[in-house]
């Protein structure tokens, strides 16, 4: 089979707070930091950003995060 082009990243979040520990790559590689600056000049774009997800938190509910993307949402528990 071919690559598909799928991608994957890996981020930790504590349960309780839902504060993030780590965003790696697919291969355990950190992320990489973006500066402000950075992230405006790509606001500033003609090709912007495009929304993909949003990652939630609820101190509700905090052993899981909801991810939303497209609409439809995932809860995802430890």
């Amino acid at each position: 089979m071919g690559n598909s082009g799928n991608k994957k990243m890996k981020i930790k979040v504590k349960k309780a707070t839902g504060e993030i520990v780590y965003v790696k790559h697919e291969n355990d590689d950190d992320a990489d930091d973006v500066t402000e600056q950075e992230l405006q000049q790509i606001y500033e774009s003609p090709d912007g950003f495009r929304h993909v997800c949003t990652v939630l938190h609820a101190h509700s509910s905090p052993e899981c995060v909801y991810y939303i993307r497209g609409g439809k949402a995932y809860k995802i528990c430890w």
